[in-house]
């Protein structure tokens, strides 16, 4: 439980500026003290807890970065919570849902944006949940970050794999900017670096005299490999390692800061709930790692308080695929994900996907995600929302189909799915004049300030939710991978990609259900079929929600690029990234391209013509409340810059 709260500043946000009828908001940043008694049942979840350092009260504590943001005056909240599940320390909301600049620290107006969520009065919280993250990133000072109890002498194999994308010599253990596992120095000598071209190919062993554990200049653990890393290829690493953090009590940390909010009354405490009171109902947003994050918060019964209470009532889950994480095992490295390329040996992409219950015949078991919610009685409203690279790069259709892939499987009544056609993992920016190939500049974030609305008024008081919008078999809107059934025609320069990311079986040893990692790399099962979003004849996605960018297009938008030349593996996809290919501006610009879509001069007059048929697709989703009325001036001012830069290229 959430033990105490130590309050390092307060702040009136802007002055005291006041947003809507919910009026001025303060800014709280601290951290939060929690204990945990390790032999009860909620708290046995958490692999390695009943071995963590206790205090003498016989409970493990831990400490974590805590942020929180709420109108002054409790009377003009709207009762709810809106709690962040932070990616790698950094916070999000205020950039998703509030179009603001980010920062880990707002202050500046710029960095509030237009206060959605605060004029409709929600409360904001986040707290630090993985204990790997350092204080300050290469990028982004104020990370919230997580301290945990680390278990002392305890060893056990750690794999870190190396993908680069330029040469170097000298390479972190660690993922991104992230604090490393720690190797054993005494069995350094059983290392083993091995080397493939293909995430699932066979690895080439490296002699043990070709590389060397070395030190970062910050001290942190790392590899040295004189004749240096080739950009491309894959290289992992396989060591002992030792000391592993209890890293499983990001899930304590995020349930029990929110069941203290929630119901937290007492105020003679030295610092008392800032919130007490307020909070009648709580929704989560998870992006990526953090929604996974989510959902695998769900699966493993993270979702029941200390007390047998449900601590969240609905959840947004983004862009987090079919995925789970290595969030709470022994040497978990939570930052690791499986794309087309990379990570695959990690435990991402796993059974099992659907939240009702299924039968893998591989395997021979039988789980769902929210298998254990409902025993508990703790189940949340759900919306998933997620992108066309989620589909090429995280395994998206395994959330709606059967396991052999063959039928479609409806999400339970207390699920919502929405695929945003044509979109990449997050949107790019607009692209700079004379930019060749910009990335995916659709902006389905602007869906999801309406989507954030609808699930608090469902979950408050049971008003139906725009219905699940997503391709399927049914509707032969989900293909098989493969360019045919895609129906992908060849564009210039943008063949389809021949290698999705394929989720397959992995087996890491016979004591992985009890969250233990004993075979590294892990042995390699059968394939999980996967399904792709059929395209339109430019190119574009078919079914699901199609923002104004894309039922008036002006060229092709992918959720999924090749890496380039300089990176290595130009067959390979590139990360998360999609791709933008203008239409031509003529026929004879097409013809001269080679180019079999229709130009822009056969689709539309001039700008205003453009940004009118913008406008009209605009309305259609304001009226399904999948947009909000507020931006449809956005969108025109987003879809004039578009069709400027594209006939001015």
């Amino acid at each position: 439980m959430l033990h105490e709260i130590d309050i390092h500043s307060r702040e009136l946000v802007l002055d005291g500026r006041s947003f809507g009828t919910a009026g001025p908001y303060e800014q709280v940043h601290g951290s939060a003290l929690f204990r945990l008694d390790p032999e009860l049942a909620v708290n046995e979840r958490i692999v390695d807890l009943d071995l963590a350092p206790r205090d003498d009260d016989g409970l493990v504590c831990c400490r974590a970065d805590l942020w929180l943001l709420y109108p002054v005056e409790p009377a003009r909240g709207n009762g709810a919570l809106f709690y962040h599940v932070v990616n790698r320390g950094r916070k999000g909301m205020m950039s998703t849902f509030q179009l603001a600049a980010g920062s880990n620290r707002p202050l500046a107006r710029t960095e509030f944006g237009d206060g959605l969520l605060m004029e409709h009065g929600f409360a904001i919280a986040a707290v630090g949940w993985q204990a790997d993250v350092p204080p300050h990133g290469p990028e982004d000072p104020d990370l919230l970050t997580l301290d945990v109890p680390v278990l002392s002498g305890v060893t056990g194999p750690v794999a870190c794999e190396i993908v680069v994308d330029e040469r170097t010599d000298l390479h972190s253990l660690g993922s991104r900017y992230h604090d490393p596992i720690e190797p054993v120095e005494e069995a350094m000598g059983n290392a083993r670096l091995t080397v493939r071209s293909e995430p699932y190919g066979e690895p080439e062993p490296l002699q043990a005299d070709s590389w060397s554990f070395d030190r970062l200049p910050d001290g942190r653990a790392a590899i040295r490999f004189p004749a240096t890393f080739e950009p491309g290829r894959i290289y992992n690493l396989v060591y002992t390692g030792r000391d592993p953090r209890v890293m499983g009590l990001g899930f304590a940390t995020t349930r029990d800061l929110v069941s203290f909010l929630k119901h937290e009354t007492d105020t003679t405490a030295e610092q008392p709930n800032p919130v007490a009171g307020r909070i009648d109902r709580a929704h989560a947003f998870g992006s990526s790692q953090s929604g996974r994050f989510l959902r695998h918060l769900l699966h493993q019964g993270f979702n029941e308080d200390e007390a047998g209470r449900p601590v969240f009532d609905g959840l947004f889950v983004n862009v987090a695929g079919a995925g789970l994480g290595s969030f709470n095992h022994r040497f978990a490295q939570p930052s690791r994900h499986s794309s087309a390329h990379v990570d695959v040996y990690y435990p991402t992409e796993q059974f099992p996907f659907h939240d009702d219950r299924q039968t893998d015949p591989v395997l021979e078991e039988s789980a769902g995600l929210l298998d254990l919610s409902r025993v508990t009685e703790t189940t949340p409203k759900v919306f998933y929302t997620n992108t066309s690279t989620e589909y090429w790069n995280r395994g998206a259709s395994l959330i709606h189909t059967s396991i052999d892939g063959e039928t479609d499987i409806e999400p339970p009544p207390c699920v919502r799915i929405y695929h945003f056609s044509s979109t990449q993992h997050g949107p790019a920016g607009l692209p700079d004049t004379g930019m060749s190939l910009p990335g995916n500049p659709v902006d389905f974030h602007l869906g999801f300030r309406a989507l954030a609305i609808a699930l608090d008024d469902w979950v408050r008081d049971g008003t139906e939710p725009p219905p699940s919008a997503y391709s399927t078999i049914a509707t032969n809107t989900l293909a098989k991978p493969d360019g045919s059934d895609v129906g992908w025609r060849q564009l210039p320069g943008l063949p389809l990609p021949r290698h999705p990311r394929r989720p397959r079986r992995l087996d890491w040893g016979s004591r992985w259900s009890q969250g233990i990692i004993d075979r590294e790399p892990p042995a390699l099962g059968d394939f999980f079929p996967i399904r792709l979003p059929r395209v339109d004849e430019d190119g574009n996605e078919i079914a699901g929600i199609r923002m104004p960018e894309i039922e008036v297009p002006l060229g092709t938008f992918t959720g999924w690029r090749f890496r380039t030349q300089e990176m290595g593996a130009p067959w390979a996809l590139a990360g998360l990234q999609g791709v933008w290919l203008p239409f031509a501006c003529s026929q004879t610009d097409a013809d001269a391209a080679g180019d079999p879509r229709s130009p822009l001069a056969a689709r539309y007059r001039d700008v205003d013509d453009y940004v009118a048929r913008c406008l009209v697709a605009a309305q259609s989703l304001v009226d399904r409340r999948l947009l909000l009325a507020r931006d449809l001036e956005l969108i025109a001012e987003r879809a004039k810059s578009m069709y400027t830069w594209v006939t001015a290229s």
